[in-house]
């Protein structure tokens, strides 16, 4: 059976009361070219009315994507199952300067349980833009022009084939190191069993079979509302990952990093190479995906 992921493309919420990254349309519509190399699986992507057009003319006229293996659906932010809480808290006019769309993250969990239905091994969030070269260094790049920066050999049908093997009947997520490399806050640790802010969970990429994400948005949404509520404020759907998975980390398989930067990088005052020396770059983690788990 395939496995299928789920994504989004809204790419012109910066300035709206959304919030959001500027200057993404062809990141985004690059980059899901590139994770379409996963034939072995069908996709779903969600977008908006503006969009539509755009988008199937470049997958389906312009790069003849099946529209089987690629499904567009068109839908409204202002329709979430979470849009009532959202506006309760949410400071609009801050939101137009956010480059975070709170309204998408927390969608991330309502499509996923949207999409648990089907001939499929397993699901998987995937976030459209993914794959870049701000997180993959140039030897798994191509050369073709401006594309090439989001066009990565990573994710083909052996990413695909030990991201299953490796996630079994749990939960796959990643975790980020962020005691030493610090990355994100928490939920006021008083909603956590035992409080440890040394990973964070990151929303890029998340997933599993059919029963364990089911258990995995439900958590989402159950948790999201008590804290919501209780703190009075709205936090990153990453923040509500990262405490679901320490309450319940029986239920996961995780692999974890330590730096987004890779040996390509030019960060100012910073040695590159020594940095990498002991912190893990978050495209080891697809190097290893590349890598039969089982043998």
């Amino acid at each position: 059976m395939k496995t299928k992921f789920i994504t989004a493309i809204y790419s012109d919420l910066y300035g709206t009361k959304f919030g959001g990254r500027i200057g993404r349309k062809d990141h985004y519509r690059f980059s899901l070219l590139s994770l379409l190399k996963m034939t072995d699986a069908d996709f779903v992507c969600y977008t908006s009315e503006r969009e539509i057009e755009e988008l199937e003319n470049l997958f389906y006229v312009e790069h003849k994507i099946d529209t089987k293996r690629l499904t567009f659906v068109v839908f409204d932010l202002e329709k979430t199952k979470n849009t009532p809480l959202i506006q309760k808290y949410k400071d609009e006019e801050g939101a137009k300067k956010s480059d975070r769309c709170i309204d998408l993250q927390y969608c991330k969990f309502e499509w996923v349980g949207d999409n648990l239905c089907g001939n499929y091994s397993n699901y998987f969030w995937i976030d459209a833009g993914l794959s870049h070269c701000g997180l993959i260094p140039v030897r798994y790049l191509s050369n073709h022009g401006f594309r090439g920066y989001f066009e990565s050999s990573l994710f083909n049908n052996a990413f695909l084939k030990n991201l299953n093997d490796f996630t079994g009947d749990r939960i796959f997520i990643i975790g980020k190191e962020n005691s030493r490399n610090y990355w994100s806050g928490t939920v006021n640790p008083r909603h956590f069993k035992k409080y440890d802010s040394s990973y964070h969970i990151i929303g890029g990429l998340f997933g599993g079979s059919q029963s364990s994400v089911s258990k995995f948005v439900d958590l989402f949404n159950e948790n999201v509302e008590i804290i919501t509520e209780a703190d009075k404020r709205l936090y990153h759907e990453e923040d509500i990952m990262t405490l679901i998975w320490r309450n319940n980390s029986d239920l996961f398989n995780v692999k974890c990093f330590d730096t987004w930067w890779h040996e390509n990088e030019r960060i100012p005052g910073m040695d590159i190479a020594e940095h990498l020396q002991s912190n893990k770059s978050f495209y080891k983690i697809l190097e290893e995906l590349n890598t039969p788990i089982f043998e």
